[in-house]
């Protein structure tokens, strides 16, 4: 469901063009992942924290963010890369179908489109301008969308069904 074979497909693709090519993996076990680096030859470092808000800082160190999944219900990882600035690129899967404007704010591509994540990543990696667009844009589709920005919607859903005395 996650795609960890597309991720590695794209990520081999994506090495002919950038040798110095290094991935960040966090969560639990990510044997197959890692054992697909190795085979590529691609160098990569796994972080795995039990506190999830420390998983923010691991942000900070990425060029682009990639979702291979060929089902979600978030993922997470869409607006979180947004609110830090990171370019996300994703199959149309969960709620980055209803927050991904393609070439606007993030790039999506269709399920399985290994050619199409691989493209996504080198224009964004090779086009600072546009790189730069994507983010702008991506920090205002991650504030639209914050918790807080939310709660006036929330309120008004639950107007009339709560007794607000």
């Amino acid at each position: 469901i996650k795609g960890p074979d597309i991720f590695l497909k794209v990520v081999g693709k994506i090495k002919k063009d950038i040798p110095n090519l290094w991935v960040l993996l966090s969560g639990p076990s990510r044997g197959y992942v890692k054992n697909g680096l190795e085979k590529l030859g691609v160098p990569y470092r796994h972080k795995y924290f039990k506190n999830a808000s420390e998983i923010s800082n691991l942000y900070d160190a990425l060029d682009l963010y990639l979702v291979t999944s060929r089902e979600e219900g978030g993922p997470k990882a869409c607006l979180e890369s947004m609110a830090k600035g990171v370019p996300l690129i994703t199959t149309a899967v969960g709620q980055c179908q209803d927050l991904v404007q393609s070439g606007v704010n993030a790039m999506m591509v269709a399920i399985d489109d290994v050619d199409g994540l691989y493209n996504a990543s080198l224009k964004i990696l090779g086009d600072g301008t546009f790189r730069d667009s994507l983010v702008v844009a991506g920090l205002i589709t991650a504030k639209e969308n914050s918790h807080d920005s939310q709660l006036p919607l929330w309120g008004e859903y639950f107007k009339g069904l709560i007794n607000h005395d």
